[in-house]
């Protein structure tokens, strides 16, 4: 199955993470521990085109259950960036 992963970070955490994106990145390239596919990642981003203010995945894993894992272990969510995560079922077409 296909689902998007839209996460908003919390205000003013920018340090925070900038502090964890390494960490972030890591647990992205191993994604198919979780048995996770990811297919698009990457930063939402302010009006200035730079600032990032959350993230977004389109990924594909067997059930609703592995992308919970997945996300709940993500160092962004860990470390309470993330404000908001909200998962979607995704129908790809093309």
């Amino acid at each position: 199955m296909h689902f998007v992963i839209h996460a908003v970070d919390k205000a003013g955490i920018i340090e925070t993470r900038a502090k964890h994106f390494r960490a972030h990145r890591l647990h992205l390239d191993e994604s198919r521990k979780h048995g996770v596919e990811i297919f698009t990642a990457g930063s939402l981003v302010d009006e200035d085109g730079e600032t990032p203010v959350g993230s977004l995945f389109v990924i594909e894993a067997k059930d609703r259950a592995a992308v919970d894992a997945f996300t709940r272990s993500d160092p962004y969510h860990v470390h309470g960036v993330w404000d908001r995560v909200d998962v979607h079922y995704y129908r790809k077409k093309r």
